[in-house]
């Protein structure tokens, strides 16, 4: 639970990061986001398709409001054979699951408007099956790998989860425009999940490979 200072403090860069990105067109956001998928699929997925030697699993989301769009990557996976999933709101409202995606039409208006797998066409992620890497939204990121999400903890609920659930080595890696990084720090939380890495239209930034 955020305390009332720690609380507004985050408020107030949600706010000033809001307003940053919503600033950009959809020309530069769809622009941006083009950009951003070819560099991640160049410069991390094909690598580690490589390295493992198979197809990937590879958790995305579909876009809210002005976010950069990884819709273009999920293509790419599934056109190269990768198991893309995408997380959906628990019916409980306390977490987050995994559904498989067919195609980009898998897709409904789920709380908030906010878009998730279609629980009728995207089955739930079998439990055996590798997750290698997860694409991780945000308001607001900074390059020593803090972020700052939308205030409900979910992807931080949902990384805890997969650690213990798991011994599978997953990358989390943060997906965001380049005008979403700031040079300050971030305010930040024990229980708040560790990223991997960063993808921007600018390139890639590593923070280190963790087993999770």
């Amino acid at each position: 639970m955020e305390n009332r200072a720690a609380g507004a403090v985050k408020d107030e860069w949600r706010r000033r990061m809001a307003e940053v990105r919503d600033r950009l067109s959809q020309a530069e956001r769809d622009r941006m986001s083009a950009k951003l998928c070819a560099l991640l699929e160049s410069g991390a997925l094909s690598p580690l398709r490589r390295e493992l030697g198979r197809p990937l699993g590879v958790c995305a989301y579909a876009p809210f409001r002005s976010e950069a769009s990884p819709l273009p990557l999920v293509e790419a996976c599934l056109n190269a054979g990768d198991r893309v999933y995408a997380t959906r709101m628990r019916t409980d409202g306390e977490g987050l699951e995994l559904r498989e995606l067919g195609g980009l039409s898998d897709w409904v208006a789920g709380k908030w408007g906010v878009p998730e797998p279609d629980p009728l066409r995207a089955p739930l992620m079998e439990a055996a099956a590798p997750l290698d890497l997860v694409l991780v939204p945000g308001i607001a990121f900074n390059a020593i790998g803090g972020r700052l999400g939308y205030g409900g903890g979910y992807y931080d609920r949902l990384y805890a989860e997969r650690r213990r659930e798991t011994q599978a080595g997953t990358l989390w890696i943060g997906f965001a425009y380049s005008a979403q990084i700031i040079e300050e720090a971030l305010p930040s939380e024990a229980h708040d999940l560790e990223l991997d890495g960063l993808a921007t239209d600018e390139g890639i930034v590593w923070f280190g490979r963790r087993d999770s």
